[in-house]
């Protein structure tokens, strides 16, 4: 495997680390709007909370990839 140079390591975990933060600002949206008094309909509460897990898995899983180019390349 060829390996990539230092500084397009730097670049793509800046674009990754970049990534996993749009997931986790998404997540903690989702998280204000299921817990918000404004919103009174539970399958809606529910709904939002859901995603929020979806994103936080998503952060979790370009944390993955983050270890791996750090590790690996």
């Amino acid at each position: 495997m060829a390996m990539i140079s230092n500084q397009n390591k730097k670049e793509i975990i800046s674009e990754m680390e970049m990534m996993k933060g749009f997931e986790l600002t998404a997540k903690d949206l989702y998280i204000k709007i299921a817990n918000s008094p404004d919103v009174e309909q539970r399958q809606i509460k529910d709904a939002f909370a859901n995603m929020a897990e979806e994103e936080q898995g998503h952060a979790d899983i370009v944390q993955k990839i983050i270890n791996i180019i750090n590790n690996t390349l």
